[in-house]
């Protein structure tokens, strides 16, 4: 029995389940469909892989799985319709089911049953993008984008930064329950699931004034989430998406007896919980978006898991270029590498200048970068040892192919450079993009094996390169055209040249920049992080006095209101800096606190050959991620100047090799900052 058949088996079998299961179950109906069925271990991973089933480690001895289905009737949760929708008479589907329907519904196409019996019925509205964006932020970037393509076609040409147009949107017509329930903004709905595969669900009114106040209770049922994520750290499986991770997490808490119960009844939505807790972000690796720990950069346990990966140890260096700011895969540099040899070119190196053009290639220390050219230099040697240039029949394919890469690379570089983000580019485009890719590194994989035959590539080679050529070209161009360059000479407004000082830092640590007085308080902080070598895996804030401001995450937040704070998208450098000697504080990290003083030392005039942002001067250098702020900063330089000891070891294991504190290269700044801008 082939895998996709033993899965499909495995699905016929969970949904015809009213309860949990052992897999002795599965074992004899997988036996009884194969007579002669004898791979026990496989069907055994791809049970506990199944997104229709949780696996219950609560039974020691057998191994026992609840069909989601089951687990998920009867759940509860709530929603506090945002004021737009209550006035509206409307509401927003999109994140706030996850994860009470399928990923087989369509939030837009779920059934919700009212209070007397009837079906709210759907429209399509139009919405601002801010809105939309608040309701569908756990979709994540590219999920948001699916998204709304599926809901409506239109969205494809609305859906573009500076989000001036309208997005359209599926919501469900509520005008007629809000009125009869006199419903108000801070009203609740339960909502409770009557069938999870199928997305049916039916809601009542909880007034405001019958909400949960207990703030006990609440903590106590945040605090039951977050242990529902624990739990799911510790089995290490980056798999999970925020849709996964969020099943999971009801899952473990709701199954763990000295916890209170997540799904009935619960105080808060699941997006308030998230705005609620100070503990979790979302944050993004490739195409999918994480719930993680504010504190802990997400590739790092991605590099834990690469270090501890025997069977790929190469795998290291496709990190190491994803760290350096180019992403490529091993097929990619080996199929770079295979053209170099079959050109007659058998420097080690002879490769690495197509695969980083266009980047700021610059390393941290000497030490990652001799890593990093032991890890080359040894795939070099593995890939030159196997290539056989007369038994290379893809050699001027390869070529072609390489040729069409580097292209499409040259304006996802370009795009990067400009700090684009994806919602700035037309939906289709962006997918079109990431298509071509795919299609182009399928080539190259089939080109970099010995036994390959014309049959393996997906459609006739001269048919793939027109067509891929012919889009490259036309998405080059109006790519380029949808993004302006933020590179741009600030000819028309005053320049302010700041000096930021790293707080309670002696010696001072500092930087002087030279910005755009109309500069957006946001884009300062994007400054501020390569200057001082800080990797925005962290909270930041803006203190000016009494008024603080900081970036927003969004969602219905039933807290909302309680923080007294503005949005620093709304306001511009020279807001809060306005004469010269003005000071304001920029906190990173809430846990280590790295306080930055900024001083307006100078209103200068523009200057048309200057790029602007741009460092002048600067320092020493900034102090380590997550070493304890500026007092574990000195602790932890004090202990590698001393003697050596088993600390000692681990911290400079920690640190990747030993650090120089009064080490400031201008150039390497500028080239940090320049791949910000």
């Amino acid at each position: 029995m082939k895998k996709e058949e033993m899965r499909e088996l495995i699905h016929a079998f969970v949904l015809k389940q009213s309860d949990k299961f052992y897999f002795e179950k599965l074992l004899k109906h997988a036996r009884r469909i194969d007579k002669g069925f004898d791979d026990e271990e496989r069907l055994y991973e791809l049970a506990c892989e199944s997104e229709w089933l949780f696996e219950d480690d609560r039974y020691i001895i057998d191994d026992c799985y609840m069909p989601r289905h089951c687990f998920f009737k009867g759940a509860e949760f709530r929603v506090t319709p945002l004021q737009e929708e209550v006035e509206g008479g409307f509401l927003i589907p999109g994140h706030r089911f996850i994860p009470f329907i399928s990923r087989e519904v369509f939030a837009g196409a779920v059934t919700l049953k009212l209070p007397d019996g009837s079906i709210a019925s759907t429209r399509n509205a139009s919405l601002p993008a801010e809105l939309a964006i608040s309701a569908l932020m756990f979709y994540g970037t590219y999920g948001m984008i699916s998204y709304l393509t599926d809901d409506n076609k239109l969205n494809d040409e609305s859906f573009v930064a500076p989000y001036e147009q309208p997005v359209h949107l599926t919501v469900f017509e509520m005008q007629d329950f809000f009125k009869q329930s006199n419903f108000q903004t801070g009203d609740s709905l339960m909502l409770t699931v009557e069938d999870w595969l199928t997305g049916v669900l039916s809601c009542r009114h909880i007034p405001s004034e019958k909400r949960a106040v207990d703030f006990v209770g609440m903590r106590e049922w945040v605090d039951a989430l977050l242990a529902g994520f624990e739990k799911l750290r510790e089995q290490d499986d980056l798999s999970y998406d925020c849709y996964e991770q969020a099943a999971h997490m009801f899952w473990l808490a709701e199954t763990n007896e000295d916890l209170p119960s997540v799904i009935h009844n619960p105080p808060l939505s699941f997006a308030a919980f998230f705005n609620k807790q100070k503990e979790l972000t979302i944050k993004t690796m490739g195409q999918l978006s994480f719930f993680w720990p504010i504190d802990e950069p997400i590739e790092e346990r991605f590099r834990d898991l690469l270090e501890d990966d025997d069977s790929e140890p190469d795998s290291e260096l496709e990190f190491m270029f994803q760290q350096l700011g180019v992403l490529v895969t091993l097929d990619d540099i080996e199929a770079y590498m295979r053209d170099a040899l079959a050109q007659g070119d058998s420097a080690p190196l002879a490769a690495l200048p197509r695969l980083i053009n266009g980047v700021d290639f610059v390393f941290p220390n000497t030490l990652i970068k001799q890593e990093f050219f032991d890890l080359w230099c040894e795939l070099w040697d593995e890939v030159n040892k196997r290539y056989v240039p007369e038994q290379d029949g893809y050699r001027e394919l390869r070529a072609v192919f390489l040729s069409l890469n580097d292209r499409c690379i040259q304006v996802v570089r370009e795009l990067g450079r400009k700090n684009a983000d994806p919602f700035a580019l037309r939906n289709k485009d962006l997918m079109q993009l990431g298509e071509l890719v795919v299609m182009i590194q399928t080539v190259l994989v089939i080109c970099n094996q010995s036994d390959a035959s014309d049959a393996d590539f997906p459609m006739p080679l001269d048919v793939m390169y027109h067509d891929i050529s012919a889009t490259i070209d036309a998405l080059s161009e109006c790519l380029r055209a949808t993004i302006p360059d933020n590179k741009r000479i600030n000819a028309d407004g005053p320049v302010y040249q700041l000096k930021i000082s790293l707080k309670e830092s002696h010696p001072p640590i500092w930087r002087r920049v030279l910005v755009p007085a109309n500069m957006q308080l946001e884009k300062l902080h994007d400054v501020i992080q390569p200057l001082f070598g800080w990797t925005n895996s962290h909270l930041h804030q803006f203190v000016d006095g009494d008024r603080t401001y900081y970036q927003p995450r969004g969602g219905d937040d039933d807290f909302a209101g309680m923080m007294r704070t503005e949005d620093s998208n709304d306001f511009r450098v020279c807001d809060l800096l306005c004469n010269e000697k003005d000071k304001i504080v920029y906190e990173y990290d809430f846990g280590d606190s790295w306080e930055h003083q900024i001083v307006l030392e100078k209103v200068l005039k523009p200057d048309p050959k200057k790029t602007l942002p741009i460092c002048t001067k600067g320092m020493r250098a900034g102090p380590p991620e997550d070493c304890g702020g500026i007092y574990g900063y000195y602790q932890l330089l004090e202990t590698l100047s001393g003697p050596d000891c088993p600390e000692k070891e681990e911290l400079l294991e920690w640190l990747d090799g030993p650090i120089d504190p009064d080490d400031f290269d201008l150039k390497s700044a500028n080239a940090r900052l320049s791949a910000w801008f």
